[in-house]
C-alpha cells in the first residue's frame, strides 16, 4: 500500500500529538513546553521528535538546550534567533514544523527551506538537528 506524503505527514502528526498527549501526564508536573518536531525532505523519510520543557525532556537529543531557546523566545520557534554560520547552496527542499504548547497557549510554526542546514540555521541550530 503506497501513502501520499501528505497523508504520512498527517498521520504522522496525529500519531505524535497522541505520544505528547499521552506522555506529557506521566510527568509529575505538567510541562511549560510540549511539541512535535518534525523534519519532512522532499526526498527521504519523514523524522519526528517530540520536546518537552520544564521538566525538559522528550525524544529530542538537546532537549534542555531547546528549552533554554524556547524559555527566551516565549515559546514561538520564529523568534529564536539565527545561529551564524555557512550552509552550502545544495537544493534540498526540507519543511519543518513545530506543533504544540507554550504556558498553555498554542504554538504553531512551519516553513520549508532550500536545504536542512539552513533550516537549522535559521531556527537556532538545535529544534530541527536530531
Amino acid at each position: 500500500m503506497h501513502m501520499s506524503r501528505a497523508r504520512f505527514r498527517w498521520a504522522a502528526a496525529v500519531a505524535g500529538m497522541a505520544v505528547l498527549a499521552h506522555a506529557a501526564p506521566a510527568l509529575a508536573e505538567e510541562p511549560v513546553g510540549a511539541y512535535l518536531l518534525m523534519v519532512a525532505p522532499q526526498e527521504g523519510p519523514v523524522t519526528a521528535r517530540t520536546l518537552w520543557c520544564e521538566p525538559d525532556g522528550g525524544t529530542l537529543r538537546a532537549a534542555s538546550q531547546a528549552c533554554d531557546q524556547l524559555e527566551l523566545a516565549d515559546g514561538r520557534v520564529a523568534r529564536i534567533p539565527v545561529r551564524e554560520g555557512p550552509c552550502t547552496l545544495e537544493y534540498a527542499p526540507v519543511r519543518v514544523s513545530a506543533d504544540g504548547t507554550w504556558r498553555g497557549e498554542p504554538r504553531h510554526f512551519a516553513r520549508t527551506y532550500p536545504n536542512r542546514c539552513a533550516a537549522m540555521r535559521d531556527t537556532g541550530g538545535i529544534l530541527f538537528g536530531g
